[in-house]
């Protein structure tokens, strides 16, 4: 089977970008829903959080159903669950229940975290390993492509027809992913009767969490995931607040950091040819470290928001290119059950990236905090590249 057809593109790459999307497209509008509710900032960016929370734990669930019922039930079961959570935050508004919306993004995290999970079991069970960081890498274009725009659209929506529109908006991507992944085969070969043990099933998770390539793949996918969520959560607060961007203003603005990642994603595969996935690795640390304290100078200096917020992101989301695709690889080079070594690797990154920004959360600081936090995760990247080899 495998090389005989390549698996379609379109629905992977909807499918990797599923989670992402339905994460930042509201993004704009958090001001709004904050004076909406008569809430804090801080606690408005806890529909950031529990949604990272629902996202990192939702990981865990996928595997085993997809080892015991088929990638496909797996996949339609997570989307169902998507578009209904989308309509409970449509709820939510309507009857003024903050509550309630923070229910419907842990349960909206739930489903659409079915589709990173799924993806990268899906290619890992279809392509040799070879082949797997060069699909990866252009897979990842989704992050590139599909979560600015998301933004751009959820600005517009908010600034126009108001922020429940966002998660209108949320619920057709869903049904739009849906549609797509009937263009795709199943790709479990054998079907694992007892993969709902509960025994088994933390026999089997606790040997994933023994593989150091595992775990040290997972926690540099983690911290390049913080880096993008905390950006997500705390910019347009800065952007919109500070610097009195409008919600149109902040959403086409942010469309510049699609720049660094559209070309880091088209460049970092040409690299697998010369140089090791360390190498390449390390290279995008450096990258990201140098552009991190780039920003903070800028922010020090009081450059305009433009010039402070997001060209410096050209040049960080440019470095995470180079480490976020290449670690996923690292991660899954060594493990044999593709289904619950991805879950593993999903969840540390998720897990990583929600502890993070949970923990940003409960400080309400100057603007310049944000390049700071991504000092702090640059280091973080460099004791883990420090701590696993090749």
């Amino acid at each position: 089977m495998r090389e005989k057809l390549n698996l379609p593109y379109l629905p992977l790459f909807l499918m990797i970008s599923f989670a992402s999307v339905n994460a930042v497209l509201f993004t704009p509008a958090l001001p709004d829903i904050a004076t909406y509710f008569a809430i804090s900032e801080g606690r408005a960016q806890d529909t950031i959080t529990w949604f990272l929370i629902g996202y990192a734990l939702g990981q865990l669930i996928y595997g085993p159903i997809a080892n015991r019922f088929g990638r496909k039930p797996a996949l339609y079961a997570g989307i169902a669950l998507q578009i209904i959570s989308s309509f409970i935050c449509v709820l939510a508004g309507i009857v003024d229940q903050y509550l309630l919306l923070i229910l419907g993004r842990f349960l909206l995290a739930l489903g659409s975290g079915v589709g990173l999970t799924l993806t990268f079991t899906m290619i890992n069970d279809y392509y040799d390993t070879k082949v797997v960081s060069k699909k990866t890498s252009h897979l990842m274009l989704a992050f590139a492509i599909t979560p600015a725009l998301s933004v751009a659209l959820g600005s517009v929506l908010n600034e126009y027809f108001g922020w429940m529109t966002c998660f209108y908006a949320c619920a057709l991507y869903g049904i739009v992913v849906f549609t797509q992944t009937l263009r795709l085969p199943e790709t479990q070969t054998i079907s694992d009767a007892n993969a709902l043990n509960v025994s088994a099933l933390t026999k089997t998770y606790i040997e994933q969490f023994k593989n150091q390539y595992l775990i040290a793949g997972g926690l540099l996918m983690g911290t390049c995931t913080a880096v993008i969520y905390v950006f997500s959560a705390s910019a347009p607060f800065i952007g919109i607040n500070f610097f009195g961007l409008t919600s149109v203003e902040y959403g086409a603005a942010n469309l510049l950091p699609l720049i660094g990642l559209v070309c880091g994603l088209l460049y970092a595969p040409n690299l697998l040819h010369r140089y090791s996935l360390r190498t390449i690795i390390g290279a995008g640390i450096v990258i990201v470290s140098v552009s991190s304290i780039l920003m903070l100078m800028t922010f020090l200096f009081s450059l305009p928001a433009l010039l402070s917020l997001f060209i410096p992101m050209i040049f960080l989301y440019f470095g995470l290119c180079f480490v976020i695709s290449n670690a996923s690889s690292l991660a899954m080079s060594r493990v044999a059950d593709k289904a619950h070594g991805s879950a593993v690797m999903s969840f540390i990154n998720m897990g990583t990236a929600t502890v993070v920004v949970l923990s940003v959360g409960l400080f309400q600081l100057a603007p310049a905090w944000l390049p700071s936090v991504f000092i702090l995760l640059c280091l973080g990247m460099i004791g883990i590249y420090c701590w696993v080899k090749d």
